[in-house]
């Protein structure tokens, strides 16, 4: 019994050590090592529901590991208390373990050839299952395998995505638990594929570069929607667009606290005096009331054509709407999270303005979804993503957020403008790159210039489609292949 719970926990362990794969640390080769851990108990486990165990263990360290900064938003800023924030970190993580468990399952339960087993259907299924984790119940796809492989496997992403590119790191995983030779050779082969496919120019600039100017207010999370601190917030705004020396001028994620129709107007006046000044372009991101009362929107406009606004489309559950209310209405009694009921926006929405420019926004985790990123990004030469992490304040969230903006630059080879309230602010290349950023916790503007771009990826164009029929053509291969050897 013991040696047993000490398998599981060391299991449940490696995991965990994902986390050290993804961004702030990128140790990326314990992604491998962590996925092979997985695929080796699932291996060798005697019976299915043991696979399946294996995979469930696995799965909860393993989101434990990588967002268990929901606890801070949670209890510090939401007031939950600390053994319920932790209990609900614990059942969510028990949740998202599921689909790796589905995915052992699944390779143990299709019939299919022993040697087809390990080094094809297993993979394949955790990548399927991952998509799935990203689709269901509106999807939660942090943490996403491909994420880690933005450097390594840069090459892939504009014609396969983050899942084709989980995908093929997955693989190679695998062959090395067959034989170290066949491993060696797989993982060879695909840094050699990624650095000559990364040489391909997808897209091309257009036109001249441009100055941005994204601020980066630095305002606490538990002061934000705090009315003591409101007067305080709208001058740390007007200071950061008077002292900004862009064309265009950025401000985070409901950066004014307050309704865009309830902002005093002669404060509105004065943001667009200042922006008129400077001939830049201001943009930010407010909450847009509707007509209905009962309607409104987490949005992002152009302070000069504020009835054209970015609606944002993916809401957060349990932090920007409430799910199944009559089950799960009671955790609001508890939590302290103004507008936590916003509407939601059209999938697809044109490109704000910024003078002559057009620059598709996307709104918080939205950037955590390619397949609808790629959507808004096609007639647009830049992205901008408008957060606040500060609901995330001092933990690695902001990083792997960021991570996840670089795949989304690298799929629609376009760079990505990251504003942000307490960090992490930077602008991304085509290629995936930071190529500026502010320190996180730190009141300032990023002064910069960015390379709007034109044409279109693959992944652009087919997003996950080719990658989501080839994991389906091998799932169902699989036990075709099985039943005829059999």
């Amino acid at each position: 019994m013991i040696r047993t719970l000490l398998l599981w926990l060391t299991l449940a362990a490696c995991g965990a050590a994902s986390v050290f794969a993804y961004a702030p640390v990128n140790i990326v080769p314990l992604l491998p090592l962590s996925l092979a851990a997985l695929f080796f108990a699932v291996e060798i486990a005697p019976t299915k529901r043991q696979a399946a165990l294996a995979g469930f263990v696995w799965g909860l360290g393993y989101f434990v590991g990588n967002v268990h900064w929901i606890y801070i938003s949670l209890h510090t800023f939401g007031g939950m208390p600390a053994w319920m924030a932790a209990g609900c970190i614990l059942l969510f993580s028990a949740y998202l373990a599921l689909f790796p468990a589905l995915a052992a399952w699944l390779s143990r339960r299709l019939p299919c050839p022993p040697r087809w087993r390990l080094p094809l259907l297993l993979p394949t299924a955790y990548i399927a299952t991952e998509w799935l984790r990203g689709w269901l119940f509106t999807g939660f796809p942090w943490a996403a395998t491909g994420n880690s492989q933005v450097v390594a496997l840069a090459g892939f992403f504009p014609l396969f995505g983050v899942y084709g590119a989980g995908w093929l790191a997955a693989l190679a995983t695998a062959q090395w638990l067959v034989n170290w030779k066949r491993g060696l050779i797989a993982t060879a082969a695909l840094l050699l594929a990624s650095a000559g496919l990364a040489q391909i120019a997808w897209t091309t600039p257009s036109g001249p570069k441009v100055s941005v100017s994204i601020a980066q207010g630095n305002i606490r999370q538990d002061e934000k929607w705090d009315a003591k601190h409101y007067v305080d917030a709208l001058r740390v705004n007007l200071a950061q667009v008077a002292q900004a020396r862009g064309e265009v001028i950025i401000l985070p994620e409901t950066a004014i606290p307050s309704f865009y129709q309830d902002t005093p107007p002669a404060y509105l006046a004065q943001l667009r005096a200042t922006a008129r000044e400077k001939n830049a372009a201001l943009l930010s991101g407010f909450a847009m009331s509707d007509p209905d009362p009962n309607v409104y929107y987490n949005g992002v406009l152009n302070i000069e054509t504020p009835t054209h606004f970015y609606a944002k489309s993916h809401l957060v559950p349990f932090g920007e709407y409430v799910p199944l209310p009559w089950l799960f209405g009671w955790m609001y009694n508890y939590l302290n999270m103004p507008l936590s009921g916003f509407a939601r926006g059209a999938a697809q929405q044109s490109p704000l303005l910024a003078g002559k420019l057009k620059i598709a926004a996307n709104v918080c985790y939205e950037d955590a979804f390619g397949d609808e990123l790629r959507r808004n990004s096609a007639d647009a030469g830049l992205m901008a993503n408008f957060s606040n992490m500060a609901w995330f304040d001092g933990s690695w969230a902001a990083e792997q957020h960021a991570q996840m903006s670089s795949a989304r630059a690298l799929e629609n080879g376009r760079w990505m403008l990251r504003a942000t309230n307490t960090g992490l602010t930077a602008v991304i290349d085509q290629h995936g790159r930071r190529v500026a950023q502010l320190p996180e916790r730190k009141r300032d503007v990023l002064e910069t210039s960015v390379q709007p771009m034109s044409g279109h990826t693959p992944y652009m164009r087919w997003g996950d489609y080719p990658v989501l029929l080839a994991l389906l053509a091998v799932l169902l291969a699989a036990p075709l292949a099985g039943r005829r050897r059999s």
